[in-house]
């Protein structure tokens, strides 16, 4: 189980987590962004947005380029550091994306190094489903 609290569980494939921890390896020192994909409470896959930025202290990405998609259940980005925790511009841009959001903190390598977040900021449990 990835590290959270009690309140709200979440669910993602192994090979989603897989997939954006290698992306943020590969952006590092820069952030990586990109928002999930699923259903209700469990992310199918990462969807890497065209054209987004990929800053050392920041990321962003240009919603014209996302286009009418349902399946968007929340966002995911890395910190290049090892703290996981959301900023208060994270907590603001939460609030637009569904109810499930990951922060991965360096070095990016395991569960451990991901937490998640409710729309408000509240930490929930994520679990890896193989």
């Amino acid at each position: 189980m990835l590290s959270g609290c009690i309140n709200k569980m979440a669910f993602i494939r192994r090979d989603a987590l897989e997939f954006m921890l290698g992306v943020s390896r590969e952006a590092h020192p820069r952030e990586f962004i990109g928002l999930l994909r699923g259903d209700e409470n469990t992310v199918r896959e990462v969807m890497v947005i065209p054209a987004s930025l990929y800053g050392e202290g920041f990321s962003h990405f240009n919603w014209m380029h996302v286009g009418m998609d349902k399946s968007i259940i929340g966002s995911v980005h890395s910190h290049p550091s090892t703290n996981n925790r959301p900023s208060k511009t994270d907590v603001r841009n939460f609030s637009k994306t569904g109810d499930i959001h990951l922060i991965i903190k360096y070095p990016y390598e395991t569960a451990a190094d991901v937490a998640c977040y409710d729309s408000r900021g509240n930490r929930q449990d994520i679990i890896a489903l193989e």
